[in-house]
């Protein structure tokens, strides 16, 4: 294994020493800042997928929990089809989740049909099915009672040599006043890491044929299991080892000019595979004292494992971002999913409880994003150094730090290290601008009142949503 003194001098500032073990845990992709992007709007979101969609010209892979089925996402289908039929070596490859992206007659299945119809030597069209839900656990759970129990939920839009991560779906209100985060990374290597990603999940998902979905069935539970826990670790493996080849014979030079550094992190629990577990985790129970953390998640929900670390061994002063009830996506839904915002209002409320108990208010801050007429479903981590007014760091993706995240679904994420001062205070903004529609919550939280029944249930479905 490539020791961390052989890696770039300008990466082992005092600021970043800290994090050093993170080669250890995932390929390090050196980028310069310049080829990274940061989308702060939805509707700018859209505007980026339809452009690199319809000017794609070797491949475009989606991974999404869903394609919606409104006016803009068949729009996006439809100018990605028609760079398709003009060029055909184009390709196009899609995972979704099968529960999701079946629900309904009309869905994300009926949509993506008239790909395979139309240019099937050109298309993969893939739909995931946790393992959990072989035999008859998919036929006895009713339709959106099945998502509970795993879902497909990266979320990486990829052209070319263009990928965007987020935590965002493509669907209509992801694209108009559902605020997520968007970071776009140019560059080959990147693009061809989560390429191999989504070729990897495709391969033990539902295949969609003309004739309609073919279940390429890979064995029973745990064979499926230990094969998928190979095949991931043996890609991670695969590309540490091509970038430790790289960075080690990168040029002095080179390394030099180096500002920018990136990490990604997959977290798939029911395949045993924890990069984005480890690295939160570690970046929380790493960061020097004086340091300064900020945290969102639309969903709080935090892992007794993240909530420990965040109480007992982080050192930093810590902001959590959530959203408010009125902000959460389950506000108004039908059946026990209502019930939802009032139970992460709850869980936040105990987190607090917790906070208080062990004195430590002074370093943690609690609020929530309210603003009319959206809802709020960004995450990821934040982190300023001792002494800095900008972020020199970010985690990205589609991981909610909670019990769904780490134990359940199917995530992609990227830590991301800059020492460039443009990019820094490009990060710096975007968190701000999230920050824009904040308010401390923490005595609202004591105040506010749950459902008798969602009091008596939280505790048992926790780690369900």
């Amino acid at each position: 294994m490539l020791k961390h003194s052989n890696f770039p001098v300008r990466f082992k500032t005092k600021e970043f020493h800290y994090f050093s073990w993170l080669y250890n845990i995932a390929p390090c992709f050196p980028v310069h800042s310049s080829k990274i992007n940061i989308i702060t709007d939805p509707r700018k979101f859209y505007d980026t997928l339809c452009e690199r969609f319809r000017n794609a010209n070797r491949r475009v892979s989606i991974a999404s929990l869903y394609i919606g089925t409104g006016p803009l996402e068949r729009r996006l289908l439809e100018v990605t089809k028609e760079n398709m039929l003009k060029k055909k070596d184009l390709k196009l490859n899609v995972v979704l989740d099968y529960q999701r992206g079946t629900r309904g007659e009309i869905n994300s299945h009926t949509l993506l049909q008239n790909f395979v119809n139309e240019v099937p030597e050109q298309c993969n069209i893939t739909l995931y099915q946790t393992p959990r839900l072989q035999g008859s656990w998919s036929k006895a759970l009713p339709s959106r009672y099945n998502e509970l129990v795993g879902l497909q939920h990266m979320k990486l839009y990829i052209a070319d040599d263009s990928v965007l991560l987020s935590g965002a779906n493509c669907s209509s209100d992801y694209f108009q006043q559902r605020q997520d985060r968007y970071v776009e990374i140019h560059d080959a290597d990147v693009a061809n890491f989560y390429c191999d990603v989504i070729d990897e999940v495709s391969n033990y998902s539902k295949k969609c044929v003309k004739e309609g979905i073919v279940d390429n069935k890979k064995g029973t539970k745990d064979i499926v299991i230990k094969d998928v826990n190979k095949s991931i670790t043996n890609l991670i493996i695969k590309w540490k080892n091509i970038q430790e080849a790289k960075l080690s014979s990168l040029q002095n030079d080179s390394v030099e000019t180096t500002d920018t550094w990136v990490f990604p992190l997959l977290q798939m629990g029911e395949f045993n595979i924890s990069q984005d577990e480890q690295a939160t985790h570690q970046i929380l129970g790493s960061a020097p004292k004086g340091s300064y953390i900020r945290l969102a998640t639309g969903y709080f929900n935090l892992t007794e494992k993240y909530a420990n670390t965040l109480l007992k061994d982080c050192k930093a002063n810590i902001s959590l971002l959530m959203a408010h009830p009125n902000a959460n996506g389950f506000l108004g839904a039908s059946g026990p999913a209502g019930g939802i915002p009032h139970a992460y209002s709850l869980i936040a409320r105990k987190f607090w409880d917790r906070v208080l108990q062990t004195n430590q208010a002074s370093r943690v801050q609690m609020l929530e994003y309210e603003r009319p007429g959206w809802t709020f479903h960004a995450k990821g981590l934040w982190y300023y150094p001792p002494g800095s007014n900008v972020p020199w760091a970010t985690l990205v993706g589609s991981a909610n730090l909670g019990e769904r995240s780490v134990r359940r679904d199917l995530e992609a994420q990227a830590a991301i290290f800059t020492i460039s001062p443009d990019l820094q205070e490009r990060l710096h903004d975007e968190c701000s601008r999230l920050h824009d529609h904040a308010s401390e919550c923490s005595e609202e939280l004591q105040k506010r009142k749950t459902p008798l029944w969602v009091r008596g249930t939280v505790g048992l479905f926790r780690t369900y949503f």
